[in-house]
């Protein structure tokens, strides 16, 4: 059986795939603090910015693949920490990709619709990307570092994520809990993003390595709204009270770094592909599905900034 190595096993996404890419390869996948609780997954502590210690897992494991899905994705402590976030969203980056294609791995990274400075969304893969905070600049220099190794590497761009984790909140869990306690929060109206289910998104991933073509491929749902409508549309899904999700403009949030305003992507290309991600009703039915919000505990883990 072949070997699947995923940079980000503790992650929303990364989790999601390591556990799906049990049935297919024997699955390898990194950590940070918290050892994921999948069995039939060998789980490696490694931060990806130990990136002399990622190159050798990589020559190690001698994976077909590659799947990189960690990042540091609080755009908001990617302003403070600037040095950082480029090292771990491309510096490791580029040089992982690197070792991967010295091995003949196929190397895959997740990247972010925040590469685009969303004046217009709708956004395809020959749009020009403009990102307007330093986030999107280091997952785009990521997404040029991989395919500069070789073209047959492949990005995937998805939108604002979602789905159960038990290791930090998402927005969907951060809606959700909230109005389950009571806890009015605010929401912005005018940021607007394509809501990606994680679940569907790693199977998307999985069959994405599938496909010959190298390059850039969005992987996304096909509904464009904003974080606003998105809350609400969970909230009364769930059978809670929307009153609870309170409508902002984004500037009345005061966050440190800009948001695209409408960073929503079109995934016709991939759709040619036969490879969708679940349009949003259809996810937040399968969240429903999954488990009960009456068994969800809140993470002590939050990323600051889910509400952007």
């Amino acid at each position: 059986m072949e070997t699947l190595l995923v940079f980000g096993g503790s992650g929303l996404l990364g989790g999601k795939v390591a556990a799906l890419a049990r049935e297919s390869f024997q699955v390898v996948a990194t950590y940070t603090r918290t050892k994921p609780r999948h069995p039939g997954i060998n789980f490696v502590e490694l931060p990806k910015e130990n990136v002399e210690e990622g190159m050798v897992l990589v020559r190690k494991t001698k994976p077909s693949a590659v799947i990189d899905a960690e990042a540091m994705d609080d755009v908001d402590r990617c302003e403070e920490e600037r040095d950082l976030a480029w090292q771990v969203n491309a510096g490791s980056t580029g040089s992982l990709a690197r070792v991967a294609t010295d091995i003949g791995a196929r190397y895959l990274f997740v990247s972010t619709d925040f590469v685009f400075d969303g004046t217009k969304g709708g956004y395809r893969e020959q749009d020009v990307p403009r990102p307007v905070n330093h986030f999107g600049e280091t997952k785009l220099a990521g997404e040029h570092a991989v395919l500069a190794a070789t073209a047959d590497h492949l990005v995937a761009r998805p939108g604002l994520l979602y789905g159960w984790d038990d290791t930090y909140l998402n927005f969907a869990t951060w809606v959700l809990s909230s109005a389950r306690d009571g806890t009015p929060i605010d929401v912005a109206t005018d940021w607007i993003a394509s809501p990606t289910f994680a679940d569907s998104l790693a199977a998307g991933v999985l069959e994405l390595l599938k496909v010959r073509d190298g390059g850039v491929y969005h992987l996304a749902g096909a509904d464009g709204m904003s974080r606003y409508d998105f809350a609400v549309r969970l909230v009364k899904a769930f059978g809670l009270d929307p009153e609870t999700v309170r409508p902002v403009r984004a500037a009345e949030l005061h966050l440190k770094a800009p948001r695209p305003a409408n960073a929503s992507l079109s995934s016709a290309k991939a759709k040619r592909h036969r490879i969708a991600v679940l349009p949003v009703d259809e996810g937040i039915a399968a969240m429903k599905e999954q488990r009960s919000l009456d068994s969800f505990v809140p993470p002590a883990g939050f990323k600051s900034g889910v509400s952007g």
